[in-house]
């Protein structure tokens, strides 16, 4: 994704439990584990407590996050920089430090 482009999602289905699979409007795949975000946030706890609920997830309207009911959804942006994270793509504090300065 290049800088100032916003992650869109076309289509997202559940690989494992807290594990997705996200398919960009740029035609990229990725495997993303949401686990961290789902036991850390208070807000997830639905997908904590009811097993069924992790395969009704579907894309948000604009591909801006994907949702599981009406009140539970995750940013596509949360997700693109978990991917990017996940896959080591993301900077490090080093690569973030600016020498110029």
């Amino acid at each position: 994704m290049l800088r100032g482009d916003l992650p869109r999602i076309a289509d997202v289905s559940v690989k494992a439990p807290l594990t997705l699979r996200v398919i960009w409007r740029t035609d990229a795949v990725s495997v993303i584990d949401v686990s961290g975000l789902v036991r850390s946030l208070a807000a997830y706890a639905p997908l904590r407590t009811d097993p069924t609920l992790s395969g009704t997830v579907r894309v948000g309207e604009y591909g801006t996050d994907i949702v599981w009911n009406d009140s539970l959804d995750m940013s596509a942006d949360t997700l693109w920089r978990l991917a990017q994270e996940q896959s080591g793509e993301a900077l490090t504090p080093e690569q973030c430090h600016d020498d110029a300065a």
